[in-house]
């Protein structure tokens, strides 16, 4: 398929700020679906065009008329040509992602980092959360560990255990921890939930879990056709895999500890579910209550709606 606007990137040299107009002219134009590190058309531009044109992007001192030369427009309109055709987030394309202001590794094996639990870790969940009393974390999903590596960098004194079922994410898991130096406080373990967890307790247990209703996959963008089903999916009424959390979790949480957890587009169906449970809901930067907050306490008070 043809780069539909390939004009718009003349032979010639333009400046940065030309470029990432005309991309994101063109990523417009394609129709394509923002969700998986930026969200609209003009962001995805500035990032694709400067990683395309070896401009660091963590580093960008914010030069938006430095010139790129030809090579450099060879390299946008290619990856953009990409982007357009294959319907392919770009974090995949480029095997980069940001999460809470931290850098990660990522491709196909795992789902691109994405999560409103990162706007509330540089805080520490605070004053949801005493932060002094968390010294064992668990990261259930963890995917690619980014919410794990990112709990670790924040929680300085913190052990986390990062447990997914699938092996292959956790491959990309290990690359994120190495990356990050964290090694010897976050260990993987490849677990169907608390399967592998057994006796183990922790402060504070986060989970980005599956929470996608059957009703809406065949409406998801193309876009996530290239993440892993089983990351997403999550029965008829999206709370296959909360159930279970909301049942379970008690059982490895420290007396004082809490449970966090994103459940995004469920939430009404969470808050239908089990409408005696005063949920504490953190609302993301849209306002949207996405992420619960449960204490052990609350967990045992309510133990019997949860079954």
């Amino acid at each position: 398929m043809p780069c539909p606007a390939d004009p718009l990137l003349p032979d010639r040299e333009m400046s940065l700020q030309a470029c990432v107009a005309a991309v994101e002219q063109q990523l417009d134009r394609a129709g394509l679906y923002f969700g998986h590190g930026t969200d609209n058309a003009r962001d995805e531009a500035a990032w694709l065009v400067m990683t395309a044109a070896g401009i660091d992007v963590g580093g960008f001192k914010g030069d938006w008329q430095q010139t790129l030369g030809r090579s450099q427009l060879r390299e946008v309109r290619e990856l953009a040509k990409e982007r357009i055709s294959s319907r392919r987030p770009l974090a995949y394309l480029v095997n980069r992602a940001w999460f809470a202001g931290h850098e990660f590794y990522i491709d196909e094996r795992a789902i691109v980092p994405r999560s409103h639990i990162g706007e509330w870790l540089p805080d520490q969940f605070e004053p949801w959360l005493d932060a002094t009393g968390v010294n064992r974390v668990l990261d259930l999903c963890t995917g690619s560990g980014w919410i794990a590596v990112a709990v670790a960098l924040e929680f300085h004194v913190s052990q986390v255990d990062a447990a997914d079922l699938s092996v292959a994410a956790l491959e990309v898991a290990s690359i994120n921890v190495a990356r990050h130096k964290v090694e010897d406080r976050v260990r993987l373990v490849c677990s169907d939930l608390f399967e592998e967890l057994k006796g183990r307790c922790y402060d504070l247990i986060v989970c980005n879990p599956p929470y996608v209703s059957d009703s809406l996959i065949p409406d998801l963008p193309p876009e996530y056709l290239h993440e892993p089903a089983q990351a997403f999916a999550a029965g008829s009424d999206g709370l296959g895999i909360v159930r279970q959390l909301l049942s379970k979790a008690r059982r490895f949480l420290a007396d004082s500890g809490t449970l966090v957890m994103e459940v995004g587009s469920a939430a009404a169906a969470v808050e239908s579910t089990w409408p005696e449970v005063p949920f504490t809901w953190l609302a993301s930067t849209h306002a949207e209550p996405a992420i619960l907050v449960l204490t052990a306490d609350e967990l045992d008070h309510y133990a019997g709606q949860f079954q």
